[in-house]
């Protein structure tokens, strides 16, 4: 997925900071490799003088209450989170209850929230696609969706 589909003002305000603090939550190995090779070439794109602080989750990790919070907080401190699934089951409780915990109306919400999923479900919305589209209607943030680009 190309890094530039993100609108224009995030990037100003980005490059303006000269850091992007950016957290991940991903399935598994596959999932994972999908969200590093997508960091690599938005650093890339950002340029060497914007510096990526990255926080990386794996979804079994969320299952204990103590790190969903500890996640949580991060997802709240972030400017772009970015959820790499498989989506063929749909996001797990655990992941939706982290979710809806930084979704909270009291908290300051990423500007952007993007979805890296497989290829072969983007033919059309997944439930995955629609719910994440519809946190970040809630959430005030701009949606992307899509696989990641070879």
């Amino acid at each position: 997925m190309d890094a530039t589909v993100i609108q224009p003002q995030f990037w100003q305000r980005w490059r303006n900071s000269h850091r992007l603090a950016l957290l991940a939550a991903f399935e598994d190995s596959t999932t994972g490799t999908r969200v590093r090779e997508f960091c690599q070439g938005l650093s890339r794109s950002l340029g060497s003088h914007c510096r990526l602080v990255e926080h990386v989750w794996l979804f079994r990790t969320l299952r204990l209450g103590e790190l969903r919070e500890i996640a949580a907080e991060e997802a709240c401190a972030s400017d772009l989170i970015i959820i790499s699934t498989h989506q063929a089951e749909g996001l797990s409780a655990e992941v939706k209850g982290w979710i809806e915990l930084w979704l909270r109306p009291e908290v300051r919400h990423p500007a952007v929230l993007l979805a890296l999923l497989d290829p072969e479900y983007n033919e059309g919305p997944s439930a995955v696609q629609t719910y994440l589209q519809e946190v970040a209607h809630r959430g005030g943030m701009q949606f992307i969706a899509g696989p990641p680009e070879r």
